[in-house]
């Protein structure tokens, strides 16, 4: 009886997650609130142990970094790393590693953003610097294994107009009295012919490049703009025969559900099997819409991808909708506007790109930022016009 039980739960279980829309049903939902004191918080990143961190005010309405464990014995205890964070960097990104290093952008002493690292319950963090003669610079992701942090350093050229060049760092051990001291080095991705981009936008020029994914297999993922104000999407694979990387520009023309070219194309997460998540804007004759997207590796050898649309909440190719992240096993997570066009945090399969499902977020909006191994998601809801609150949702 008990086994016959077991295969009808688990059939029951699989059409659930099969129907459209229909996946809050069977999730656990955690709502995490904000740091005690502040008004409002956000999840960006999570690892496998289910340690969440992202972004929120604290007593008297300083942005820290912040996060609470979602899972295990000290869950719900919120922690936040008593540095001020850079308000226009905040929000961006950050991530954190299996081992809890945790990367994200500070208030520098000139003001500028300062790309940051620092471990929950060590004193004190590490500034990871900028490229010679930059005022400031960002980190946004991490892999899981602690080897390689992504982001960019940045220079004004005027009070207008900046200069932002994707930088990688990587971890350099020295001894000193038998002890070990981790530094981290900064470089300077290639832009591969691509480097005169620039872009207007709010009257600041932008020559603005960015690496925002990455994995353990040291791939990171990112992109550019262009003089024509499109996005360009692209990936540097690390170089086989000795250090440093290779710029190679991903596909803005997907195959599926339709054939069409798309002027913007963003990307914003790597899994380790090189599955890289964002979105595409399809511009008709009046409007453009952002669609979830998803790179899918056609050869690992030959380093080629193709661009696949993922299906939305409403069905059609209208509204508001990201792929925020993906974990290894081929889990996605966004947002998607369905046939009301609310915004709802959203899952996708890399496996079956025709299906979205609503993940079941409080509030009357939500966002997922990313998911990990164990189909665990983060991200922000709110309700009407009320700060954005950090959730969680499990649904393995």
């Amino acid at each position: 009886m008990r086994k016959l039980f077991g295969i009808v739960f688990t059939a029951v279980l699989l059409l659930i997650v099969s129907a459209q829309g229909t996946w809050a049903q069977r999730v656990k939902v955690y709502d995490l609130g904000h740091y005690p004191g502040g008004t409002w918080a956000e999840l960006h990143d999570l690892n496998d142990l289910g340690v969440a961190v992202g972004w929120g005010d604290v007593a008297g309405g300083d942005i820290r970094m912040v996060g609470v464990p979602i899972v295990g014995p000290h869950a719900g205890e919120w922690f936040e790393n008593s540095v001020s964070s850079n308000e226009v960097w905040a929000q961006e990104g950050e991530g954190i590693t299996i081992t809890g290093t945790i990367v994200g952008s500070v208030t520098g002493e000139n003001g500028e953003a300062r790309a940051y690292a620092w471990t929950v319950g060590r004193h004190g963090g590490i500034d990871l610097g900028t490229l010679p003669n930059d005022d400031g610079s960002v980190a946004i992701a991490i892999n899981n294994s602690g080897t390689l942090i992504t982001g960019g350093s940045y220079h004004w050229l005027s009070e207008t107009s900046w200069w932002l060049t994707p930088v990688a760092w990587t971890p350099k051990v020295e001894w000193h009295n038998g002890r070990p001291n981790t530094t981290w080095v900064i470089h300077a991705l290639p832009t591969g012919g691509l480097e005169q981009s620039g872009a207007v936008f709010d009257n600041v020029t932008l020559n603005n490049w960015s690496g925002w994914g990455v994995n353990d297999l040291g791939q990171i993922a990112g992109d550019a703009w262009s003089d024509a104000y499109d996005e360009i999407a692209v990936v540097w694979n690390p170089i086989r025969s000795g250090q440093g990387w290779e710029i190679q520009q991903l596909p803005h023309r997907s195959i599926f559900p339709i054939v069409a070219d798309h002027k913007y194309t963003e990307v914003l997460s790597i899994n380790n099997r090189g599955e890289i998540v964002g979105d595409v804007w399809w511009c008709s004759d009046d409007a453009c819409t952002a669609l979830p997207a998803l790179w899918k590796m056609q050869s690992p050898r030959a380093q080629t991808w193709d661009l696949i649309e993922l299906a939305t909440l409403s069905g059609a190719r209208q509204g508001w909708n990201i792929a925020w992240g993906i974990n290894d096993i081929g889990d996605v997570v966004g947002v998607s506007n369905d046939a009301d066009q609310n915004s709802l945090a959203t899952r996708w399969l890399t496996s079956n790109p025709t299906t979205a499902n609503v993940l079941g977020f409080p509030g009357d909006w939500s966002q997922a930022f990313q998911v990990n191994n164990y189909g665990i998601a983060v991200g922000r809801y709110g309700i009407g016009s009320n700060p954005e609150q950090a959730a969680a949702v499990k649904f393995r």
